[in-house]
């Protein structure tokens, strides 16, 4: 992996910090039916182009759902479709955006950290855009409820990294080495308990 700078290490950071507290919401019977409803979904493989392709095209790190409507928006040839749906990220599925172009299924976010250029996604039909109470931007639903980040199979060990994620934060650690250190911790736990 190649060095990252200091103002990446800090953007990491605060991407982690937010995506590990988005991650630690309750459990509920509604999101663990909603996990087992989009499992049984169509999956398909889904193509990154290279980081500096998408850069130059102006798509913004992180901003899945705003690079896909841009994408649709300014393709004058009309043949780029948004489509919302799931990352299969381990057990858990991540909310997310891509485009299908003429029949292929392409990811428009660059990444800071390096991906694999190609990963399982499930499109969800059943997801919606309505525009915030403000009027402001677009809010992603499915079947009236607003969607969380993400559907996860196992709600209370997000939680317990985002209790780990914060004690660390608060002995002086910063948020990136709180990051890999959350992390480590998480997969050990899911491979002493065989989740993983």
């Amino acid at each position: 992996m190649e060095l990252l700078s200091e103002s990446e290490k800090r953007e990491l950071g605060e991407l982690a910090r937010r995506n590990i507290e988005n991650m630690a919401f309750p459990a509920s019977e509604w999101e663990a039916s909603t996990l087992a409803e989009v499992l049984t979904f169509p999956r398909v493989s889904v193509t990154r182009p290279p980081d500096h392709e998408l850069i130059a095209a102006e798509m913004a790190p992180y901003h899945c759902h705003s690079n896909c409507a841009a994408q649709q928006a300014n393709d004058t040839e009309g043949r780029s479709r948004h489509v919302a749906g799931w990352i299969v990220y381990g057990v858990d599925l991540i909310l997310h955006s891509v485009v299908r172009i003429d029949g292929e299924w392409f990811c428009m976010t660059p990444q800071i950290v390096p991906t694999p250029s190609q990963f399982q996604f499930i499109p969800d039909p059943l997801i919606e855009w309505r525009l915030n109470s403000d009027g402001e931007f677009n809010v992603p639903y499915r079947r009236g409820v607003a969607l969380p980040d993400a559907l996860r199979k196992y709600p209370e060990e997000h939680i317990r990294a985002w209790n780990h994620f914060r004690q660390l934060l608060a002995e002086g650690v910063s948020a990136f080495d709180a990051r890999e250190d959350t992390a480590s911790k998480m997969g050990a736990d899911f491979r002493a308990k065989g989740i993983l």
